[in-house]
Formats: structure tokens, sequence, C-alpha cells
């Protein structure tokens, strides 16, 4: 992927991910599970799966350790910082088998995918992070067939946006409110 896919606040993240990514999982993986247990008890995962923003492959493993990767053919790590996703390439290694998962480079504001490919999208702490929020949004709605689950601190205005345009509370954690994005009307420009 080229320099110029990542542009304005976009860029900066990553650079602020790849020089974190080593201490990533002992400071966030508390407070990514948190997030994990109030969406998949909702949102279950099933078939083809996309993890868009996995950073070290948290998802990946909470999923494996609760059994939850039965249910999923294909699970696919995605995110722009390369030193995270060698972490979770590393987590692939040990808990995948049989090629049933991936992990590739890519934007959220540009998904690497075709449309309606996965069964269900998982986005956790990302929109907080993007250049354009309704065209991440679009995305994420673009290459899934079914369920597309968001998570938003909460003190941020734009989920008001996101919910008067028709996206569902899931639940919310200490920091954060887990929306379901599937079909948004309204603002979606």
């Amino acid at each position: 992927m080229s320099d110029r896919s990542l542009e304005g606040k976009g860029a900066v993240i990553r650079e602020k991910y790849e020089a974190t990514c080593s201490g990533y999982d002992e400071l966030y993986r508390a407070e990514q599970y948190e997030k994990f247990f109030v969406a998949l008890k909702r949102v279950r995962p099933q078939g083809r799966v996309l993890d868009a923003g996995c950073g070290t492959g948290l998802l990946l493993e909470y999923m494996a350790s609760y059994g939850s990767l039965d249910a999923v053919d294909l699970f696919t790590c995605l995110d722009y910082s390369p030193c995270m996703l060698s972490i979770a390439r590393f987590r692939i290694g040990v808990l995948c088998g049989n090629g049933s998962c991936i992990a590739l480079e890519g934007n959220v504001e540009k998904l690497p995918f075709g449309s309606g490919v996965f069964d269900t999208v998982y986005s956790f702490t990302v929109l907080d992070l993007v250049d354009d929020l309704w065209r991440a949004v679009k995305e994420l709605i673009r290459v899934s067939r079914g369920p597309v689950v968001v998570s938003m601190l909460k003190r941020l205005p734009y989920k008001d946006e996101l919910l008067a345009a028709g996206a569902q509370i899931l639940g919310v954690t200490s920091k954060d409110v887990i929306m379901r994005i599937d079909v948004l009307r309204g603002r979606v420009d």
C-alpha cells in the first residue's frame, strides 16, 4: 500500500501505532476485551468475518479463547500498521489452522475487498481515528452482507450523527458505545 493512501489524521495515527505496537496488548487488552464481550454477546461471528482495524489481533485472540472461531470459515485481519499486523500474523500462526485466518495491510476508508464478501464485519476503535467518517462507514457497509459492528468513544459528537442515521446501540462500556451500522439512512454521502 502506498503512503498516498494514508494522508491526514490517518498517517499520524499510523505512525503512533507503529511506535507503540509492542506495548499495545499490555495497555489495551482489558479495554478491548470489554468491547468484544458486549459486541459478540449481541452479534455472533459467523462465516467470513472481517476485523477492520485489527491492530494486534486481539479480537482473534478473544474469539479463540471463547470458542467463537468455530462458526468462522475465514477470519480476515486488516490494519494499516505493519507493526501491528506483524503481531496479528503471529497470533494467526498460533491460533488458526488450515488457512482459516489471514492478515492484510489496508485502510478502512479504502477497503481492498469486493462488495458483500463478508458475513460479519467488526471495527473496534477505528471510526474515532479516520479522516472521513462517512467514507469509512460506507466502506464497512459495502463489504458486508450481514451485520456491521463498530465501537466509538462515548464522548465523540459524531456518534450522534450515526445514531440519527439509523445506527443501533448494542451496548456500552466504560469508555465506548458499541453500535450496529448495517443500514443507514440520511447522511451517508
